[in-house]
């Protein structure tokens, strides 16, 4: 603030030293001649030392100040170099919205990453401006535009002078990739709230972690399907982070944490939980009978077609360049057989789901375990759990990891400080304005008072 005092009043001093001897010269040249004037003019010292000495010293003065009033203002391009930029929207297909550059959460987490002292996010975002760089119109098709490039200005006020104008731009910018990251690019999370096992059977929570590692392996694969070769900082893939979770899975879940369950009978209410698999026995069973039916039905439904009708078809058509020619079609045969093959499988899934709850019930009503074996179950299940969230965290920081290698080439910040020539420019101008009002000062004592 008070730089930005000094200056204007550097300018409004030299301003008012202009206009009072323009005016005295004015009203002056009155009192003589137009050869007198002329002669004024004509002797008049133009490279007087204490002139240009006062002229350089002045300018030096102004260029101080105006070099800090400078750095109080800052301003960034951020372009988005994705396809879906160019009709106004998100990498993921949403609304883009420029007001989000400067948003509170953005503005917050810049004061926090950069541990910005004595600001609130109120504060810093009065400072920031964010608009187009180009910008369309309504008035004709012609004039339609969507800018896929924003400016960013952030001019300090007296609550953020204290601040590095260009430090807080790039905060403002990183932390706008951050949020960007996290809220519209590819993101993963299992449930933050950890179950209560001590209410649920230990089969189910067997079931339980076998599909929190089964969401974890279907993230990864999804992202090493979109860049197999991506390599994270550990040096890790998605494939080789997928493999541990996988072997995890198989030898934890599926082989120590089952079999030790299976093998003891380990169980919180055994008449219940044998009850509970009985009666979904009975619902799969009805659903195995529905299916075997309809896989009769179709096989029944296929028998009754002609040996001529399960042949090749021909039938006349024409390609897209309009020539005829005897292309094959499917006749009814064909879709009975694929829905004839789908209730196999369903019939399939259904007796294996059975067998499983027979073999289940068996092993939990033959055993009685002893107390040793429920704290080996439990430790077991508190350790597999800590584990799966741990590979969950290494996905997600893998996943941000390739979101932000994948924004850093789609979302390009070029930050613009001071430019010199600019402020060599408006020296050399100011200079200039100085010069010609200590001459005119000058000039003016020359002319006479009263005629």
């Amino acid at each position: 603030m008070v730089t930005a005092l000094f200056q204007k009043l550097i300018i409004l001093i030299v301003g008012v030293l202009f206009l009072t001897s323009a005016a005295l010269i004015y009203f002056r040249s009155k009192n003589v001649n137009r050869a007198e004037r002329t002669q004024i003019f004509k002797t008049a010292e133009y490279l007087n030392a204490w002139i240009i000495l006062i002229c350089f010293i002045t300018t030096m003065v102004y260029g101080i100040f105006n070099h800090y009033e400078l750095k109080k203002s800052v301003h960034a391009i951020i372009s988005l170099n994705y396809s879906e930029a160019s009709q106004a929207l998100n990498s993921n297909g949403t609304r883009y919205n420029m007001a989000e550059i400067i948003s509170d959460e953005v503005v917050d987490r810049a004061i926090k990453k950069g541990a910005l002292e004595d600001v609130t996010v109120k504060q810093l975002k009065s400072c920031l401006v964010v608009y187009p760089c180009v910008q369309g119109g309504v008035g004709d098709e012609s004039e339609y535009h969507i800018s896929t490039e924003f400016a960013v200005e952030y001019h300090a006020s007296k609550d953020t002078d204290h601040l590095d104008s260009e430090n807080v731009i790039k905060l403002i910018t990183a932390a706008y990739k951050e949020y960007y990251i996290e809220k519209y690019t590819d993101n993963f999370s299992l449930s933050s709230e950890k179950p209560d096992f001590a209410k649920m059977e230990y089969m189910d929570i067997v079931s339980y972690l076998d599909k929190e590692t089964g969401a974890v392996l279907n993230y990864l694969y999804g992202m090493a399907e979109k860049n197999p070769s991506f390599v994270t900082e550990n040096n890790s893939t998605f494939n080789s982070i997928a493999g541990k979770v996988y072997q995890f899975k198989e030898t934890q879940i599926n082989q120590n944490l089952r079999s030790l369950i299976l093998q003891n009978g380990v169980v919180r209410d055994k008449g219940g939980y044998i009850d509970r698999l009985a009666y979904q026995n009975k619902n799969v069973d009805f659903d195995r009978r529905k299916n075997n039916a309809s896989y009769n039905l179709c096989n029944q439904a296929i028998e009754m077609y002609s040996e001529e009708m399960t042949r090749v078809v021909l039938v006349p058509t024409w390609d897209q360049s309009g020539k005829y020619y005897m292309g094959r079609t499917k006749v009814g045969v064909d879709e009975l057989s694929v829905m004839a093959t789908n209730f196999s499988n369903y019939v399939a899934s259904n007796e294996k789901e059975i067998m499983d709850n027979n073999l289940i019930i068996n092993k939990i009503a033959e055993k009685t375990p002893n107390a040793g074996l429920y704290a080996s179950a439990d430790s077991l299940i508190e350790s597999i759990y800590n584990s799966i969230k741990g590979f969950e965290k290494e996905a997600i920081n893998a996943g941000r990891e390739y979101s932000s290698h994948k924004m850093n080439q789609c979302i390009a910040v070029t930050i613009y400080g001071i430019s010199l020539m600019n402020e060599l420019k408006t020296l050399l101008l100011f200079a200039a304005f100085v010069y010609v009002s200590l001459i005119l000062r000058h000039i003016s004592k020359k002319f006479p008072k009263k005629a």
